[in-house]
């Protein structure tokens, strides 16, 4: 009874980590998720502010020019100066965001890229198995080690190539094609 209880505890043991893991990825998610919307939000409220300040520029702009049919010499220095910190914290909120953008993107590919390996782990050990009770031949063995080791190696490739299909870049038979050769 010792190797079944050992068995049940790792396998409990081993759900429980996975659990853990999933529920965390998912919090950390959400709240970069919620710090991107809310810096998407205050951007626009800033853009709105901005289009405005442009508005009245242009107004006395086409006002002066109407009136004097002359060059511009126009007062907008009051414009500016209100301008000027929404547009620097502007600059502020984009490298936020685009910072922010850029992690998830990195947690989403490390998911993947996790998800890629322990699929790996999966189709070696099912290999493993089958040649140590003699299912397989080595050559089979190592034919299938191969082909499963050259879809983990080529991961980010496979990954940009379908990338590459879901922006329209690349037909699906072009897709299918690459893939073959990738995998």
């Amino acid at each position: 009874m010792g190797f079944l209880e050992e068995l049940r505890s790792a396998t409990i043991e081993s759900i429980s980590k996975a659990a853990t893991n999933a529920f965390c990825t998912v919090v950390v998610s959400s709240q970069d998720d919620a710090k991107i919307n809310d810096i998407k939000t205050e951007l626009t409220a800033i853009d709105g502010e901005l289009d405005v300040a442009y508005k009245q520029i242009g107004e006395k702009y086409f006002k002066y020019i109407s009136e004097t049919k002359e060059s511009p010499v126009i007062e907008v220095e009051d414009i500016l100066n209100l301008m000027e910190p929404k547009q620097e914290k502007r600059n502020e909120m984009k490298a936020q965001l685009a910072e922010l953008e850029k992690k998830v993107k990195d947690q989403v590919i490390l998911q993947e890229k996790e998800k890629f390996e322990n699929e790996f782990k999966r189709q070696k050990d099912a290999l493993d198995r089958a040649k140590s009770i003699d299912v397989i031949s080595e050559d089979e063995y190592n034919s299938k080690l191969k082909e499963y080791t050259k879809k983990l190696e080529n991961f980010q490739a496979i990954r940009n190539v379908k990338k590459q299909y879901e922006l329209g870049i690349i037909s699906y038979n072009e897709l299918q094609m690459k893939l073959r050769e990738l995998t």
